[in-house]
């Protein structure tokens, strides 16, 4: 099948669906809200939402409630955009969209982890199971991290998380390393079975995200958890766009957070480590940020490829999670200046 007969279709129907994404206007409007039930309340009367929130009494509405609402909607929608796709690109996507998934187990994990202490859990796991053979209901009838990697048997990541059981490494950390672990391999495998156009764009896309969360894995390794090199080395992700496998290897080695900050300086990430008091906390947004604007650009350069199906499925997490920062910023009654800067969109 040639390119233009594959994405033409796909890119009317993303085309449609973009008209749904939330403009500039709305996110300075939601930023003024100053409590969850009127944030609600302007998604429900002024923006697409009101699809989703038209029978709900947005007045009683919870966070986590309207969290559960947006990524159930998510998953709807990326189910259409899967319905478009056959063969290996049906199953690339899949895997792309594993990432909503390992986020899940994720979070499950950490409530399982602290659950004796805070004795709640109450997540939105609209993810587990969705596209992957993750058995849902075992996973979720777990009560520890041994039981929950055991649940996981059979699964894409079976093979990624049983050594843990093993070396009796079941402990949060290594089991969320795992997963990231599982991720990018995955990923990378079912993008090697694409055309080799849709191959050139996703090695230089899988390239550049792996830089980031490298980086951002060495930096965090090396401040919170004073881990040696060797194992920093061996917690990367084995891809790169401008960092080597050298590379990476000298970033691990970095004598302290100083040298590391000017190696990434270097290579054109230094905006990750801006030296503000709250830089750790904005990291995760500079990410983001940056890994929207480049697929702007990549989307004005590659009209007929999978980069506008990864595009949608991307933008449309970040618009949740903009919403979902901005419920957490009225929770700390921030001022609309102050709640702007956590967000993934520049308003």
């Amino acid at each position: 099948m040639d390119r233009i007969t594959r994405f033409a279709a796909v890119n009317t129907k993303i085309r449609a669906m973009e008209r749904n994404f939330l403009q500039d206007q709305h996110y300075a409007e939601m930023l003024r809200k100053r409590s969850i039930a009127e944030l609600a309340g302007y998604l429900r009367e002024n923006t697409p939402y009101r699809k989703l929130l038209d029978d709900i009494n947005t007045d009683k509405l919870s966070r986590a409630t309207l969290e559960r609402i947006l990524r159930r909607n998510m998953v709807k929608n990326l189910d259409k955009l899967l319905y478009f796709f056959r063969g290996n690109y049906k199953e690339f996507l899949k895997a792309l969209y594993l990432k909503y998934e390992i986020e899940d187990l994720k979070n499950l994990a950490r409530d399982i982890y602290n659950s004796s202490e805070t004795g709640l859990i109450d997540r939105p796991y609209a993810f587990i199971g969705r596209y992957s053979n993750v058995p849902s209901d075992k996973v979720l009838k777990a009560e520890t991290l041994r039981d929950l990697i055991m649940a996981l048997e059979g699964s894409e990541f079976d093979d990624y998380v049983k050594p843990l059981l093993d070396g009796k490494r079941e402990n949060l950390f290594h089991l969320e390393m795992a997963l990231d672990t599982a991720y990018f391999s995955i990923l990378k495998k079912r993008s090697e079975k694409l055309e080799n156009g849709d191959r050139k764009i996703l090695e230089k896309w899988e390239g550049m995200v792996s830089d980031l969360y490298n980086l951002q894995w060495i930096y965090r390794g090396k401040k919170f958890y004073m881990l040696s090199p060797e194992e920093l080395l061996n917690y990367t992700i084995d891809m790169g766009d401008r960092i080597s496998f050298l590379k990476r290897r000298e970033l691990c080695y970095s004598i302290n957070l100083d040298e590391l900050d000017s190696m990434a300086g270097e290579l054109g990430y230094g905006f990750l480590f801006k030296k503000d008091e709250t830089g750790d906390i904005y990291m995760e947004r500079r990410i983001n940020r940056f890994l929207f604007y480049r697929l702007k650009a990549l989307l004005r350069r590659s009209p007929m490829s999978i980069i506008q199906a990864i595009a949608y499925a991307l933008f449309l997490e970040f618009e949740i999670k903009d919403i979902i920062s901005i419920t957490e910023c009225i929770r700390y009654n921030l001022s609309p200046e102050e709640s702007g800067r956590f967000l993934i969109r520049a308003v």
